[in-house]
């Protein structure tokens, strides 16, 4: 049932506009912690950030049989949403290529603000550099909470994506907190490397990997070099540079939907197997 949970909020994310304020909202994982924990601090974490993982665990695990499966599926749709966010990010990198490849700089500085919070500047390589980044990071995190999601359940993907909105919301958190964001991000990260060769350029993927896989980070960096790498193989930088820019980001996100279809036969492959 958590596969047939993440294909239909994967399919519900493509809609555009319709969604309540709760899901659509911004900041509804902000206000969700402050209103749980007003103040920052070990004793705010657990109540906020722990307490409503172990719940949602215990709830899930709760559910049994046919009422169990279609309560899953009722729950943890919104659920999921809610974690991951009712706005695609390629859906969002669509409007943005359609912009690029009309020539339009302010539109496409103004869309990649809006959606990914990339900050205002000239469209150059550099700003470019930025928006990959923040394109995949979202992607990251994406992977990261279907990973969590089939191996462990909601409980974990619900740990994951308010255990980063609080580091989010005081940068200045315990280092207990940044612990647990690189423990539950080295996993999927180093998933995605190997999903990025499959569908990429693995010579490129693997050599740009090379020195970084068993370093104990989040995996940004590593992430950012082989995606690097892989879109460095498939762009040419003959044109002029706000194009070659705009290639760059159709190029990633093409490697980006192929990697998130490999998670999704590795979600179907762990679910269905052990059956």
């Amino acid at each position: 049932m958590k596969l047939l949970v993440l294909l239909l909020a994967l399919v519900l994310r493509r809609r555009d506009g319709g969604w309540p304020v709760w899901l659509a909202r911004e900041d509804r994982h902000r206000r969700f912690l402050v209103a749980l924990a007003p103040a920052s601090g070990v004793p705010g974490w657990w109540l906020a950030v722990a307490l409503p993982a172990l719940l949602a665990a215990l709830l899930f695990a709760w559910f049994d049989g046919p009422v169990g499966a279609l309560a899953t599926l009722l729950l943890g749709t919104p659920l999921l949403l809610w974690l991951i966010g009712v706005d695609s990010e390629f859906r969002h990198l669509d409007n943005l290529l359609v912009r690029g490849r009309m020539n339009d700089h302010d539109a496409l500085a103004a869309g990649a603000a809006e959606a990914f919070e990339q900050p205002a500047g000239a469209c150059d390589g550099d700003w470019f550099d930025g928006l990959c980044g923040r394109v995949l990071e979202r992607a990251a995190l994406l992977f990261a909470v279907v990973f969590w999601l089939t191996v462990l359940g909601f409980g974990a993907a619900v740990l994951l994506v308010l255990n980063r909105a609080w580091l989010r919301r005081d940068p200045d958190a315990g280092d207990w907190a940044r612990s647990l964001d690189a423990a539950l991000c080295w996993i999927p990260a180093r998933l995605t490397v190997l999903a990025l060769a499959l569908v990429g350029h693995f010579g490129a993927v693997i050599a740009a990997a090379a020195g970084r896989l068993w370093r104990l980070d989040d995996g940004r960096e590593l992430l950012g070099a082989v995606a690097a790498a892989a879109v460095a193989r498939e762009t040419e930088g003959r044109d002029p540079p706000f194009q070659h820019g705009v290639d760059r980001l159709e190029a990633l996100q093409g490697l980006l939907l192929r990697a998130l279809a490999v998670w999704l036969i590795f979600a179907a492959l762990w679910v269905l197997l052990p059956a």
